[in-house]
């Protein structure tokens, strides 16, 4: 073996090192960021039955910093926004826009949302008995 075929594999084997941390770094971020957003979601939904409560409250004051990425799930936001601050907006209006955002949510996340009605969104669980 010469110099050069020595010098040819360790420069192969450097480069390989680097390329595969750099698509683990890229996978693990990713993953990462998807399990935020998905962990945001998650508490939305899990706490759509007190809307004035903190942890809705906190997690809606996420959204903008989370799905900075997604134009439609800010727009969403804001639209939703604007009618919960105008005291005039009609409830049906408001609970339009938040299931609007719900849904912008669920579609950058990919969750397939097909089988279930606009219903499911606004109608919590509850199957305590009194």
């Amino acid at each position: 073996m010469t110099w050069m075929h020595i010098l040819t594999i360790v420069i192969a084997a450097l480069l390989s090192g680097l390329v595969g941390v750099g698509i683990s770094n890229w996978y693990h971020n990713r993953n990462e960021t998807r399990r935020t957003k998905l962990s945001v979601m998650q508490q939305l939904l899990g706490n759509r039955h007190d809307l004035k409560g903190q942890l809705f409250t906190e997690a809606l004051n996420q959204i903008f910093v989370i799905f900075y990425d997604s134009k439609e799930v800010i727009v969403a936001l804001k639209e939703f926004h604007a009618a919960i601050i105008n005291s005039a907006t009609h409830p049906d209006i408001k609970d339009q826009k938040l299931m609007e955002l719900f849904k912008a949510m669920c579609k950058h996340l990919k969750i397939n949302i097909e089988p279930l009605t606009d219903n499911y969104f606004l109608q919590v669980f509850n199957v305590k008995k009194n």
